[in-house]
């Protein structure tokens, strides 16, 4: 039974829910929630996250007995050769999924969001900010992937692409400001690990102050109604200012960072109440 829930834990449960909340929301602002494509784009993009977290989890195990010991693989819940199999038969399962799929959403999976997905721990996380954006790419990707998979094109998802890669951009630096003991430790070539806290902290507000500009650009160009306006203050720009402006300074340190980017997590979440809302 430990094993059993060991196996849900390395998922990263949160991170799965948050793909299937992508994945219905962008199918029910382009119609497609009746589909017949749907329940296999919903098993493909689980499939996917599930097995590259697992896959993470092996190739991290050494920075997560410092940064998070108590996680499956460095507790010693779960042996790797088991998270092995698990993770061979969710990727297998994801791609015999896809097959069921419109071709764009085939290219969009296979040819794209796969790759980023294998590579990003042993390529993509030692560049600076470039990991960051790859792991906020893919959670975007999501949203373009559905209605390629269902509908055959992608018309109507960039918004929601955009919105979803920069909060989960900025939740991701944010993280490796929290994590530069373990980074370090691993020899992680990380934005804050090169260029310290305090230009990371800037950055930071850089990006948020561009985000909250753009975001609301949908509204006040008459593509988006109020109920857009009213949840993108609201679930996104308050709380984002709160932590780059108040929580955040240039004595923070990693308690600080910890903070923020819990807070960022549930900014996530908003955000795709946020898309959702778009469509009314």
């Amino acid at each position: 039974m430990m094993r059993f829930f060991a196996s849900i834990q390395i998922l990263r449960p949160l991170n799965m829910i948050l793909c299937l909340l992508a994945v219905l929301i962008a199918a029910f602002l382009i119609g497609g929630l009746s589909s017949h494509s749907l329940p296999y784009t919903i098993l493909t993009v689980l499939c996917f996250a599930g097995a590259s977290n697992i896959l993470n989890d092996i190739l991290d195990v050494h920075i997560d007995r410092v940064n998070r010991p108590d996680r499956v693989l460095p507790s010693g819940q779960l042996k790797i050769l088991e998270a092995l199999i698990l993770m061979g038969v969710l990727y297998g399962v994801g791609i015999l999924a896809c097959t069921y799929l419109q071709p764009l959403g085939q290219q969009i999976a296979l040819i794209t969001v796969l790759p980023l997905l294998v590579l990003y721990t042993p390529l993509f996380k030692h560049l600076p900010f470039i990991g960051n954006i790859v792991v906020g790419g893919i959670l975007g990707l999501v949203f373009l992937f559905t209605e390629g998979a269902i509908h055959g094109n992608v018309d109507n998802m960039w918004v929601p692409f955009w919105l979803a890669t920069s909060l989960s951009s900025i939740r991701e630096l944010c993280k490796d400001g929290a994590d530069m003991a373990g980074d370090y430790m691993a020899n992680l070539k990380t934005y804050p690990q090169i260029f310290g806290l305090i230009s990371t902290l800037w950055l930071l507000r850089f990006l948020v102050v561009g985000l909250c500009f753009f975001a609301i650009t949908p509204y006040t160009g008459g593509r988006y109604g109020i109920a857009y306006l009213i949840t993108l203050i609201m679930g996104v720009v308050i709380p984002l200012i709160y932590s780059m402006f108040i929580i955040l300074s240039e004595k923070s340190g990693s308690v600080e960072y910890t903070k923020a980017a819990k807070i960022l997590k549930g900014v996530t979440i908003a955000g795709m109440l946020v898309i959702l809302s778009s469509g009314f």
